[in-house]
């Protein structure tokens, strides 16, 4: 696990890494992680798009009542790039999730690669574009990544 003690980002790789669900729904958390080469963020405000500006914690109820679940940030592995990914249980993106994305500049889509909680759950990412300058959690976690590099199993080759 790499942090500063208020917050984390956790490799898949680590005894830390963890998300809602059984030992199954981790494993397959896990694999995906890896191939996506994308870390957990652990931290205040882990399943909202508050924590995406690194705030101490969530200021807007309305980010419970938005349509997510099984929710959590991730970070890329060059820290370039965030976004919440959601599972809920849904056939298509509420129109809520939709306003609650517009509202924070985020891009919303729907890969079927991002579906490892499964259970009859859709897979929603909210992202940061790229366009954007560094957002907070981009710039910490550029920095975090710089002083504490992970090394992912391509990078063994």
């Amino acid at each position: 696990m790499l942090g500063t003690g208020a917050w984390s980002l956790v490799p898949p790789g680590s005894d830390d890494f963890t998300v809602y669900g059984g030992a199954d729904t981790v494993e397959r958390a896990r694999e995906w992680a890896l191939q996506q080469q994308v870390l957990l963020y652990r931290g205040p405000a882990q399943t909202c798009v508050h924590g995406l500006y690194r705030m101490d914690s969530c200021t807007f109820p309305a980010c419970t009542s938005v349509g997510m679940d099984h929710t959590r940030i991730w970070v890329q592995h060059d820290g370039r790039g965030a976004f919440l990914l959601t599972h809920p249980y849904e056939d298509e993106v509420p129109q809520s999730l939709r306003v609650y994305a517009d509202m924070h500049g985020l891009t919303v889509d729907s890969y079927p690669f991002d579906g490892w909680y499964g259970h009859g759950t859709l897979p929603i990412r909210l992202t940061i574009p790229s366009s954007w300058p560094l957002w907070p959690i981009e710039r910490d976690a550029a920095v975090l990544l710089h002083t504490q590099p992970v090394t992912w199993p391509a990078d063994d080759e």
